[in-house]
């Protein structure tokens, strides 16, 4: 019999303080969970808000063992119940030890287990709902009318969370069936990941129940979710699915008569991505359920896909074009999920792209394969690499596939940046294979690994075997060596393509490019696709590699069969399939930089290729391989230049530098965007007008940032039509203000205002209940030019409990940085404030502060005085690494660029 503690019920975290022998921080090998039969009793009393359960777990031994190590924290096991069968024989348990840092949870049992049988392993156990959003916690909602208040509970599993629930094998490599059995007093609904057998009374507890649901099939402990709630279904859905899935949408009250994006695409997306990766999705149901609280943005558990409330905009009325954009591609990740992540799972975290990567990239193919009009998917991408070839530059950059060893190292890994390169990396494999040899190659590797686990080792010989029988690649090259120096180390390669006019011959080399002009000493290399695109031949659809840059190699001298004549420009890497800069010859830019200017379709350069030659010479001009002069000469393209991508990446980039000058500079910077901007400006309609003639969606996100900018630079008659139009829809016009140019207006109107307009806007701020146009207020109180008035919407919302209202400080927060009026004042406020701000918000939310606080930061004194304000905060201490990183960065341009990108715009101004 184990050593009991007199207590039957222990809180397992201080069971003991003593390390277990066993440390490593994977589960040993020795032992697979087969399946589960877990009841779980939840109790959603308002002052008792609890569960309790059991759960028995088929276990293989895959080798001789003595002790059984799995995953438990913070639950209550009952001990003394607690037992081991085989065969009706019982094994007991000699002693108990725990390991507070991975969550094991160890048995020492009194006879080994055989290798190759199967034992059953019974716990009991209990908790708390807790309200961390995390394992099984709880939530609530009030009742608009009745100001009732109800209770729900709902799991969060992912990453680590579902040993927060019930004793387990948390780990995605341990895949099991399961069945699971929910009770709860009759008013309520139980879920699962499918769909209930029967339901019975309970045996003691008056009006309470339990309900049997169907064998789960076989998956990881992440994706395994449950719920009990008394939300409203708002419709169920036959799914475009060849098993016609059945589709239920759980939500409050309400929001029963909005029309929810999911509700609306989620069948839709099934269906096409059954067609699309021909597989079809293995479950006969789906419950959609938008909880008001949640960790993330959605979940994508099997069978139980949820939301949060907040961040789920309605399909229709008063949201941004932005949001609902978001969103649709929040709900096609989730259902891309269901063949990468769920149907085919990866062996451990450190692997977290493979599920995530493809997902993104997905989910972007089947917004624009579902409504193609919209090119949402395109502008995703563009962003995407924007961000990318920023954040990337940097020298701390980590790879996205890095070994994690605990669960606050795992929840870490997820980063936008880790989903963006990942899905980058997908893409630039279906650029390198082609349409057909991609597909099949995905569609391989789902079959081939269905319902099992894989490293990304796998996904690359799904690829290689395909490649190699289409004749795509050599068989000597290994599509693994080149496909891991792209995920296994951060960063990406400056190419440089110097050409001989004379003979044809193209030399190529590659360094890694980092801010500050590192390149030089850093000796990392890449396996780099080469494809070239000629003037004379502009076709930007020819993307599978013509030659190969090698790793270690880091020169070659290329010859192309088609020889380009001299006076043709040529481009390598068409649509930036691939993630790396370039950097041509003078020749070769100039060449490009005259048909930008002079060709009215731009010589068929791909817009994302000319978004492109924007970023690569401005980021080429701040390591001062070229002069700003020449960056700007480029530039001087954009007058007619009508596409979103290429506008938005160039304007995103200038505004970093503009904020790191001051005082003359800073004047003849405004005056060249004011010039820059103009003829954009003038393409568009008056914003006074805007009601009247609304964009269509596709051209929503262009004409926001064109009026955007405009009003920030004062260009032409920007300031006075915002005016007119704010004084229209306070005046009591009929015409509705469109929210998605809110901001624009009132950011203005306050930036020109005083104590009685921001009294206006901040009074419309505390008494909307509309989340959307409430950020919309949050966002635009940022531009006053008071700090004393803005001072009171950030104790505001600092001090809130309520979490979509606190949410609203970062959003101000951002903006007023953006802005020399407050940027001071700010930027004291946080740090003064930094205590409550650190244990507030998440680490990726501090990040984007301090990042927005250092923007224009380039004095030591500046650096010191913020290490001491957040000295022994302990959640700033990454954030604050970013952010001395940032200012290193604009030290040096200030240093070595700044006096030749001011006399640049002194010669076009």
């Amino acid at each position: 019999m184990p050593q009991l503690n007199p207590c039957p019920w222990i809180f397992i975290l201080l069971i003991s303080s003593s390390w277990a022998a066993y440390d490593h921080y994977r589960l040993p090998s020795s032992l697979e969970p087969l399946h589960y039969n877990l009841r779980i009793l939840t109790h959603l009393n308002s002052t008792d808000q609890r569960f309790e359960g059991s759960v028995k777990i088929d276990i293989l031994a895959r080798e001789s063992t003595r002790n059984i190590t799995l995953h438990v924290a913070f639950l209550k096991i009952e001990e003394e119940r607690t037992s081991l069968s085989f065969k009706q024989e019982t094994n007991s348990i000699t002693s108990i030890e725990t390991n507070e840092l991975y969550n094991f949870y160890i048995l020492h049992l009194s006879q080994e287990l055989e290798k190759d049988q199967i034992y059953q392993l019974e716990m009991h156990f209990a908790a708390n709902l807790n309200d961390s959003l995390s394992g099984y916690y709880k939530s609530n909602f009030t009742d608009a009318i009745t100001k009732e208040v109800h209770h729900l509970a709902v799991t969060q599993f992912s990453p680590t969370f579902a040993r927060q629930a019930f004793p387990c094998f948390d780990e995605p490599s341990w895949k099991s069936t399961f069945n699971i059995t929910l009770g709860y007093h009759r008013d309520y609904t139980g879920l699962s990941g499918t769909p209930v057998i029967e339901c019975q009374k309970h045996g003691s507890l008056e009006n309470y129940i339990w309900c049997d649901h169907e064998t789960l099939l076989k998956t990881s402990t992440y994706l395994v979710a449950y719920s009990v709630h008394d939300l409203k279904n708002a419709a169920t859905i036959a799914g475009d699915t060849r098993n016609r899935v059945t589709f239920r949408n759980w939500m409050q009250q309400k929001l029963l008569d909005q029309d929810m994006i999911s509700m609306e695409i989620a069948p839709k997306l099934l269906g096409f991505y059954e067609n699309l990766f021909q597989i079809d999705f293995p479950l006969r149901k789906i419950d959609q359920l938008t909880v008001p609280t949640h960790r993330f943005t959605a979940m994508e558990n099997w069978g139980l896909v949820t939301y949060n409330e907040e961040r789920l905009p309605q399909n229709q009325g008063d949201f941004l074009q932005q949001q609902k954009d978001m969103t649709a591609s929040t709900v096609a990740h989730e259902y891309a999920h269901q063949w990468f992540g769920n149907l085919v799972t990866m062996k451990w975290w450190n692997d977290l792209w493979l599920k995530e990567g493809p997902s993104t990239y997905f989910a972007y193919l089947a917004l624009d394969g579902l409504q193609p009009e919209w090119t949402r998917g395109e502008r995703f991408i563009a962003r995407d690499l924007a961000n990318f070839f920023e954040k990337d530059s940097n020298a701390t950059v980590p790879a996205i596939s890095k070994d994690v060893k605990n669960p606050t190292e795992i929840l870490g890994q997820f980063t936008e940046y880790v989903y963006q390169k990942g899905a980058l990396t997908m893409r630039m494999l279906h650029k390198m294979l082609g349409e057909e040899a991609f597909f099949q190659g995905i569609r391989s590797f789902l079959r081939r690994y269905y319902l099992g686990n894989v490293s990304q080792g796998d996904l690359w010989q799904s690829f290689q075997e395909v490649a190699l029988q289409k004749g795509i690649i050599s068989d000597k090259l290994n599509l693994s060596s080149v496909m891991d120096s792209w995920t296994l180390q951060g960063g990406y390669p400056l190419v440089t393509l110097i050409r001989d006019y004379q003979t044809g011959r193209i030399t190529i080399n590659q360094n890694r490019f980092l801010k500050g002009n590192d390149m030089v000493i850093n000796s990392s290399c890449w396996w780099v696709p080469l494809t070239f695109v000629r003037q004379n031949l502009p076709d930007f659809n020819r993307t599978s590699p013509q030659f190969w840059l090698e790793c270690p190699s880091i020169t070659k001298v290329i010859e192309l069969s088609d020889l380009p004549t001299s006076d043709e420009w040529i481009i390598l890497n068409p649509q930036v399939g691939n993630i790396f800069r370039v950097n041509y010859d003078e020749q070769n830019w100039h060449l490009l930089k005259e048909t930008l200017k002079n060709d009215p379709n731009f010589g068929g350069i791909h817009k994302l290729n000319r978004a492109q030659l924007v970023d690569d010479i401005l980021a080429l001009a701040a390591g001062n391989i070229h002069k700003y002069d020449k960056a700007c000469d480029l530039l001087d393209y954009l007058k007619n230049e009508r596409d979103f991508l290429p506008w938005q990446r160039a304007v995103g980039i200038l505004n970093r530098l503009g904020a790191l000058l001051t005082g003359e500079d800073a004047r003849k910077f405004k005056l060249y965007m004011q010039k820059l901007l103009l003829p954009l400006y003038k393409r568009f309609p008056k914003l006074s007008g805007i009601t009247e003639s609304t964009p269509a969606i596709k051209d929503i996100h262009f004409a926001h940032f064109v009026y955007t900018q405009a009003c920030r630079y004062n260009v032409d008659d920007c300031t006075s039509q915002v005016k007119t139009l704010t004084l229209s829809h306070r005046n009591g016009s009929r015409d509705k203000l469109p929210l998605n140019f809110q901001k624009v207006a009132y950011c203005s109107f306050l930036e020109e205002g005083g104590d009685e307009e921001f009294q206006e806007i901040f009074g419309l701020f505390q008494n909307s209940t509309n989340a959307t146009q409430r950020r919309i207020w949050a966002s635009s109180l940022g531009c006053t030019r008071d700090f004393k008035n803005f001072e009171k919407l950030l104790n505001l919302t600092l001090q809130s409990d309520e979490k979509p209202i606190s949410d609203c400080y970062v959003l101000a927060v951002e903006t007023a940085l953006s802005r020399d009026a407050l940027v001071s004042s700010t930027g004291d406020y946080i740090l003064s404030h930094a205590k409550v701000t650190g244990e507030k918000f998440k680490k990726r939310e501090l990040t984007g502060l301090l990042l927005s606080l250092v923007r224009n930061f380039q004095s030591p004194e500046k650096v010191e005085e913020l290490k001491e304000r957040l000295r022994d905060i302990k959640q700033f201490e990454e954030p604050l690494k970013k952010a001395i990183d940032q200012v290193k960065i604009n030290q040096k341009w200030q240093k070595d660029c700044s006096d030749d990108f001011s006399k640049a715009l002194g010669q076009r101004i």
